[in-house]
This record gives C-alpha cells, sequence and structure tokens, in this order.
C-alpha cells in the first residue's frame, strides 16, 4: 500500500470516527496507522498586534496555517487552540478559534490580576498535540500591571539540548508609503502597500497593524524550535483533528476493573442550553471514542450517559481540551526599555481612561451566534405534539400516553411496561425509542411512566426512525417538564454534566474607529489592526484612518507569509504633533 493511499484511509477512519461511526474498520488511535500518521504536520505562523500590553487589554492575533502531508482538498484542523502562559507554562487565559482557509483570527483577553513579566501566546491544533509542545508557536509578549509591584516568576525550567530561533522577518518585497512623515491630530493617513512578491506568488493575505514607536519588535516574530521533534518510533495518535469544528474525546473503562477499556460502548450526549442537541458515538477497540460538536460559541453544558446494559462500572473520562503540557520556555529578566516605558505608561493611562469612559461600542460578532434563536428542536418538527395544560389532568404519565398519544404504544412483558413509538413505516419497531426529558436522555421507562403529569409542560412524538452516528432510535419521545428539573427523575447511573468550550465568537469589530471632535478621548493603544488584508501583485492597496490624538511616533507593520513558511513585513513610520 503507498504511503499517499494509506494516509487517505487514516483520513477516512478519522472523519467516521469523528462523526460518530468509530468502529468503521480500524479505529484511527490503532498503532497501524502511526507511521503513516506521523508524516502528517499541521504548521502555525502566528502575528500579534504587539509586543507589550497592559492587563484588562485584548491581544489581537491572525494564524497562517498548512498541513503536510494531506492533499489540500481533504479536510484537516479546523480549530485554532490559543493560550497566554508564563515562560514556566502557567496559563493566564485561552479560546479556541475557528481555522478556515488557512487562516484564523481572534483575540485574547489579559485578566487583571496577571502580574507584570514574560509571557508567550501559545497556539497549536488539536493535531499537534500528537508531536509534543515543540511543535507549537510561541510568541513572546511583555505585560505590565500598573498596579501590582510583583514580578511573575520567570524560571522557564531546563533548555538544554534544545535549539530557539526567532522567526526572522524578510524586507524588500513590500512597500508600505505614507504621504507625509507627520499628522495633526485626528488627520486621515493614508497608506500605500505594494508588493514585489516573490515568483509563484501572485497574491498574499497580510496583516497591518499600527501602534506607538516601541510596541512592536519590527523584525523578529514566534519563537520556533529545532532539533527537538519526536522521534517517529515514539509517534502516537492520542488526538485527533478537528475536522468540523471542536472534536470531544476521552475513553470510557470499567471503574471495577482497574483500567480495563470498555469497547463497542454507546455513548450518549446531550448538549444543553439555548440550543440544545443530542449525540451519540460507540467505543473502539481500545475504549476510545471522539465526536464532532455543533456549531456553537462559548462555554457550553453537556450532559453524557453510559448504555446502562453494561453490568459493569463504566466510567467515562473526558480528555482535556487544552494541552497541559508545562514545556520550559525561554525565560530572561523582566527589563523594559526606555521606550517600552513611555510605551507601558501611555498604555496603563488608556486602559484607565477606557474604564472611565466606556465608550458603549458593542463587540459585533458573526450572525452565526444568534442564527439558532428560533430554531425547532434538534430532532426537527415533531409529528405530535401536546401541551398538558390543554387537556383534563390525568393521574399518572401512563395515562397521559394511553389517551392523549395515539402514536405511543404502551407493551407489557414479563411485569414490566415499555414505550414504543408506532409509525407508518414499520421499520420503526425494530429499535427502542429514544426518550428525553428536558433533552436528557432516560433509560427507565418504568420511572418515566411514573411521572406525576402535574410536572410536565409538553410531550413531543417523532414517529420515524430517527438516526444519529450510527445508533438508530425507534422514534423519539421528548418531555418537557415544568420547572426544568426532569420532573425529578434520577439521573442515569454513571452520568454527569460537565461544561466544554467550543469556539470563540468572532469579533468583527477589533479597534473602534476614532473621530476628532468625539466627547470620548482617543482611547487606541492599537491604532489600527487589520488582519486580511490582501496584496496582489501589480495592484497597490490603499488603506486609511484617523491618526490617533496621543502625539508622538508610530509604526506602521506589515506582515505576511509567503511560501516555504518565509515572512515577508514592510513598515513605514509617522509622527503624530
Amino acid at each position: 500500500m503507498t504511503p499517499m493511499r494509506s494516509i487517505h484511509i487514516l483520513l477516512m477512519a478519522i472523519v467516521l470516527c469523528a462523526g460518530s461511526n468509530s468502529m468503521w474498520g480500524q479505529s484511527p488511535y490503532d498503532p497501524y496507522f502511526y507511521p503513516d500518521a506521523f508524516l502528517i504536520r499541521d504548521h502555525l505562523e502566528v502575528f500579534t498586534d504587539r509586543s507589550i500590553y497592559v492587563v484588562e487589554e485584548t491581544i489581537h492575533f491572525r494564524a497562517d496555517h498548512r498541513t503536510d502531508g494531506v492533499a489540500e482538498a481533504e479536510p484537516w484542523s479546523t480549530v485554532l487552540y490559543v493560550e497566554l502562559v508564563t515562560s514556566g507554562g502557567d496559563v493566564v487565559s485561552q479560546g479556541k478559534y475557528a481555522l478556515s482557509a488557512g487562516e484564523s483570527s481572534g483575540s485574547i483577553h489579559i485578566p487583571a490580576g496577571t502580574l507584570t513579566g514574560n509571557y508567550y501566546v501559545k497556539c497549536y491544533t488539536r493535531w499537534m498535540r500528537n508531536s509534543g509542545p515543540r511543535s507549537f508557536s510561541y510568541i513572546p509578549v511583555k505585560v505590565v500591571n500598573p498596579f501590582n509591584l510583583e514580578v511573575v516568576n520567570h524560571a522557564g525550567g531546563d533548555l538544554s539540548g534544545q535549539t530557539t530561533t526567532r522567526r526572522e522577518y524578510m524586507t524588500g518585497y513590500m512597500e508600505c508609503a505614507i504621504e507625509r512623515p507627520s499628522y495633526g491630530q485626528g488627520e486621515e493617513v493614508r497608506l500605500l502597500i505594494s508588493g514585489n512578491l516573490m515568483n509563484r506568488l501572485p497574491q498574499l493575505s497580510c496583516c497591518l497593524t499600527v501602534v506607538p514607536a516601541g510596541a512592536i519588535d519590527l523584525d523578529r516574530g514566534q519563537i520556533n524550535f529545532y532539533g527537538s521533534t519526536i522521534n517517529p518510533g515514539d509517534y502516537r495518535v492520542n488526538y485527533l483533528p478537528d475536522l468540523k469544528g471542536v472534536s470531544l474525546s476521552g475513553r470510557v473503562v470499567d471503574a471495577g476493573q482497574g483500567t480495563q477499556p470498555i469497547s463497542s460502548a454507546n455513548l450518549y450526549f446531550s448538549l444543553l442550553g439555548d440550543n440544545p442537541d443530542y449525540l451519540v458515538t460507540i467505543t473502539d477497540k481500545r475504549g476510545r471514542f471522539v465526536i464532532s460538536t455543533p456549531d456553537r460559541t462559548g462555554i457550553q453544558e453537556f450532559f453524557v450517559a453510559p448504555d446502562p446494559s453494561f453490568s459493569g462500572e463504566a466510567e467515562i473520562r473526558i480528555d482535556q481540551d487544552f494541552d497541559e503540557s508545562k514545556m520550559p520556555l525561554p525565560a530572561a529578566k523582566f527589563a523594559l526599555s526606555s521606550l517600552e516605558h513611555e510605551v507601558a505608561t501611555q498604555m496603563a493611562v488608556q486602559m484607565q481612561l477606557s474604564a472611565v469612559f466606556d465608550t458603549g461600542i458593542p463587540a459585533i460578532t458573526s450572525p452565526a451566534e444568534d442564527a439558532y434563536r428560533g430554531r425547532p428542536a434538534f430532532y426537527g418538527t415533531p409529528a405530535f405534539s401536546i401541551l398538558m395544560e390543554d387537556f383534563v389532568a390525568l393521574p399518572t404519565l401512563e395515562e397521559v400516553f394511553i389517551n392523549l398519544v395515539p402514536t405511543v404504544e404502551i407493551t407489557v412483558k414479563r411485569g414490566q411496561r415499555s414505550l414504543w413509538v408506532t409509525g407508518p413505516n414499520s421499520a420503526i419497531n425494530l429499535y427502542r425509542p429514544l426518550i428525553m426529558i428536558d433533552h436528557i436522555p432516560v433509560f427507565d421507562q418504568q420511572a418515566v411512566l411514573g411521572i406525576n403529569p402535574e410536572k410536565i409542560l409538553k410531550v413531543d412524538v417523532i414517529n420515524e426512525v430517527y438516526v444519529k452516528g450510527n445508533i438508530a432510535h425507534g422514534g423519539v419521545i421528548s418531555i418537557f417538564s415544568r420547572n426544568g428539573d426532569m420532573a425529578g427523575i434520577d439521573l442515569a447511573k454513571n452520568s454527569y454534566f460537565f461544561d466544554y468550550k467550543l469556539i470563540k465568537a468572532r469579533q468583527i469589530q477589533s479597534v473602534p474607529v476614532y473621530a476628532l471632535g468625539d466627547h470620548v478621548p482617543d482611547l487606541r493603544t492599537t491604532v489600527l489592526w487589520l488582519d486580511d488584508v490582501l496584496l496582489e501583485r501589480g495592484s497597490p492597496c490603499e488603506i486609511s484612518f484617523n491618526a490617533p490624538s496621543t502625539p508622538g511616533d508610530y509604526v506602521i507593520l506589515i506582515r505576511g507569509l509567503a511560501h516555504q513558511g518565509s515572512v515577508i513585513s514592510a513598515t513605514a513610520r509617522f509622527s503624530v504633533f
């Protein structure tokens, strides 16, 4: 079998596994695939709007992504993981961001309690975790806390045997020109960006930042590690790529038998909240599972339950979604140059002014964030639905199904009552129905039938075979409690709730626009940040913005990732009087 064919089979296995069909053929976690998986490498080049910040500010970033070993048309990593960490690896802030068409951009907040010191913006994909933290991208930044004299511990640990370099920017391929060297406060500044781009590079996607002089390194970017990558024989596939958004993975073990994996175990996940959803998966022969979460943003609440038919103690262990390794990073004593000190002082003043002059400018987010409101339930429009208040009160829920829900039947076998959904397709009788209360799966049908109807608000029924992943249900019976408390019914054994971070909502408006004459002062420290400037060969790009109201010297830096991983840049300077 050729390498490309085996990589394609690995990709198919990952696609099916992430789509809740993990029992297809060989599992992508199988050691059989390790040699081929080793050939697939994600690479990131990350840029930030500045190199120095104060607490309560936002770090804006842009990431360029490429994958070696997989055809460009094939899907691969779609989520970027970003963390602000100390040189010792302690996490200050973190988030997940959409990665599409080789690019991602967003912002990460610096908490108020962050100590003054040297930090790193740590960026990676889920797939890169298989190669270890030395394959990640790290952008050094300085953070100043004007309210606390304490400085963060700069111990980065033992770096012996590791070689690190800073990415050097290449100049001469782009030019950034302005009309004159100085401007009055609030005057329009016009940039003309042109490029003598490299061969085979008809256009270049760039990011552009305008900041006070001394606020960004104009010559160097991220830190890369060399000579310390994982050996092929030590490579393991512990994490699959996020193919369709944020993945959620883990394993199931029999707690009564130590860590004995449970294979072929059905797992039921409920996504709760304003826009609920339902997901199922099945473990592979090593007890591993992975699912792709729905398209949501922010921190979401999940519920997970194992198949109750398992006689042992099924323990579901969810993988940590962020990398927890504390690999030592280059550490140096924190120091500010005289220019950096001046810039940091001005930033601190503007940060405090921002708290006083709250502009009230709302963060504009992607329309997708609110697109779900008003949609029907995840199972679609029910074939039958009743509101309990429309009918005379009945003594038991069993009576409700017998008298009010014609598409549900109750059978008795060996003294046990069971709910079945009937429909036009006789195949529905081959599978047990999915029964949910407040969008949480319930397996004890005797307990369901014993619920007091006064606790129930509504009942929906889907009377068709309902397939999720590779599990078929004989219809859906969805019950809604009046108080959102599952009508007091007990949860399934070994089930639990947990919170999980999904994609951070995309901020379209990154830096507020300032116009001279406003009653609110100019609070911009980053005067302009654009993460999607497209530069085409032979076609100059014109950009304009208002000069800041703070007198001083400013720099313009435009950067873009060219072929073979080289970064080309151009700069310009101007002053404000």
